[in-house]
């Protein structure tokens, strides 16, 4: 698959700009959109190219190297010092995202489970949502603002996290895809 074309796939999936985004700031995305294919890139030049300082640019190479996404090379220049030009491993974007929403398919697959085996209370003004027991040790009474707890009908919360495990679950295979057609041939940079 072209870097190109899986650049798209990738941005185009909000997932992935949003963990980007999470892990390394708002640059994450823009230093990563300026990849092709094995090129390497040293923190000046990335610099220039999306006109930012850079502290924010080595700022946020060193958060994605800590995941394991940029990758350094150390190369002497002609005064004997060393530069170091950063690649992106795109191959590792993806694995991280696909970690990330297993997570997140757990967690609304636990919450439906969660959402069926009990009843569930809030307040009117959206104070609080507690279960049954905790709305029972406050004597069916918000704690913030005194209001009666309220019955939720957890149908329509079921349903909703449903859509939302199947809407991940297609996410996931979406991205296995992509993934599967990533050949890795960089060689010797430093990622750990």
């Amino acid at each position: 698959m072209s870097v190109n074309k899986l650049k798209k796939e990738l941005f185009d999936n909000k997932e992935t700009l949003n963990f980007l985004e999470k892990i390394a700031g708002d640059l994450a995305p823009e230093i990563i959109k300026l990849y092709k294919a094995e090129t390497a890139y040293s923190p000046e030049q990335i610099s220039i190219k999306l006109n930012e300082k850079i502290t924010n640019v080595r700022s946020t190479l060193n958060s994605l190297h800590y995941r394991g996404i940029a990758c350094y090379k150390k190369k002497k220049n002609k005064n004997n010092m060393y530069e170091f030009y950063w690649g992106i491993k795109f191959r590792k974007v993806l694995e991280l995202v696909i970690e990330q929403e297993s997570e997140n398919f757990k967690k609304a697959d636990n919450m439906i489970l969660d959402k069926k085996d009990r009843d569930y209370f809030n307040c009117p003004k959206n104070c609080i949502e507690v279960p049954f027991e905790i709305a029972a040790a406050y004597n069916f009474k918000c704690p913030n603002c005194n209001s009666t707890l309220k019955l939720i009908n957890n149908k329509n919360k079921i349903t909703s996290l449903k859509r939302k495990k199947t809407k991940i679950q297609k996410n996931i295979t979406r991205l296995n895809e992509i993934l599967n057609k990533i050949v890795d041939h960089s060689r010797g940079y430093i990622c750990d």
